[in-house]
């Protein structure tokens, strides 16, 4: 009684419990008759008892036979969707798509890479989940994710990173604020203006600040908010500044909706990229999802406005630039 069940006896079974025949069901399995005789009898032997009766010239079934036909069902149609997850596995590599972005990247590019994905692969399960990526290497390990969109990690033995563009941040402000029209800006100027910025990873604010520390600026931050959208949507409606990467505000720095004050010779810079496990490569579908980001980040890459002079007291002379790189990886 324990042992398993061969699948050709149950489709043998099912086939003729429909025709109530031997031989039609020899002729639709292309076999012969004696094999499904003996089919049936090893089967009726396995489940130990009678499934199948004779009426006259007709093959039926027994009451027990009925209530297995219906577990024999069940149990090719499990194995026919088994057969089709696994074809599609050896297709796209997998029948779903985790991923964990920032939530800084989810108008500009996740959403873009999205619907090109979906249109290739409308078959695969999207679970997306923004995050700040605080721990990239522990929602890998705990299985969360299969790809993780966000800055570049610190350095991990265990984790491969694919660099998709690296950017520079700007202050901004609208072009009507009072900061606007100067050519220069100070420090005391900048300490003053009530600074929102982007809200990201941990690892992501410590850089910041030690940047705006080692130059002597001091922002009076007058919120966090993880949109961008948002974030430039209340810049243009009030006199408010912020400090975001140059892909987010090319567009709004080439027509003068914005404009992007000086804050010295070096920009602090960001690498974007994704992160998985290093103990596999990336399988199809995963491979075509990164691709689909990179054309989304060639795309972001326009020519860079020319911004004001440096900031007063910080450099002199230089000229600094909105640019986006994007990195082959």
């Amino acid at each position: 009684m324990n042992e398993a069940l061969d699948s050709r006896q149950l489709e043998a079974f099912v086939v003729l419990s429909k025709t109530g025949s031997y031989t039609e069901a020899a002729k639709h399995l292309y076999v012969t008759h004696s094999a499904i005789s003996h089919s049936m009898k090893a089967l009726e032997g396995q489940v130990g008892c009678r499934l199948l009766s004779k009426v006259r010239k007709k093959t039926i079934l027994t009451e027990a036979g009925e209530a297995f036909l219906q577990h024999a069902r069940r149990a090719l149609g499990e194995m026919q969707q088994a057969r089709i997850a696994v074809a599609e596995l050896n297709q796209w590599g997998s029948r779903r798509l985790r991923l964990v972005g920032e939530p800084a990247l989810a108008s500009s590019i996740l959403t873009p890479a999205f619907l090109k994905f979906h249109r290739e692969f409308p078959k695969i399960l999207l679970q997306v989940e923004m995050n700040n990526c605080d721990d990239p290497a522990g929602l890998l390990e705990s299985n969360r994710a299969d790809l993780v969109l966000a800055e570049k990690p610190k350095d991990d033995p265990d984790l491969a990173f694919v660099s998709l563009m690296a950017d520079r941040f700007h202050f901004v402000v609208n072009a009507g604020h009072p900061l606007a029209s100067q050519n220069t800006v100070t420090r005391q100027e900048l300490a003053k203006q009530a600074c929102l910025l982007l809200r990201g990873s941990s690892h992501g604010r410590k850089r910041l600040d030690d940047f705006l520390t080692q130059r002597g600026i001091e922002l009076s931050r007058f919120g966090e908010i993880e949109s961008v959208d948002t974030i430039k949507a209340m810049v243009k409606q009030f006199p408010l500044m912020s400090f975001l990467p140059g892909w987010a505000v090319a567009a709004e720095l080439k027509n003068r909706t914005f404009i992007a004050l000086p804050h010295g010779r070096k920009p602090f810079e960001q690498i974007w990229g994704v992160v998985h496990s290093r103990a596999r490569p990336l399988n199809h579908a995963e491979a075509a999802f990164l691709k689909f980001c990179r054309q989304q980040v060639a795309e972001l890459a326009e020519p860079a406005p020319t911004l004001p002079l440096p900031l007063h007291g910080i450099a002199a002379g230089a000229v600094a630039h909105c640019a986006l790189e994007s990195r082959a990886g």
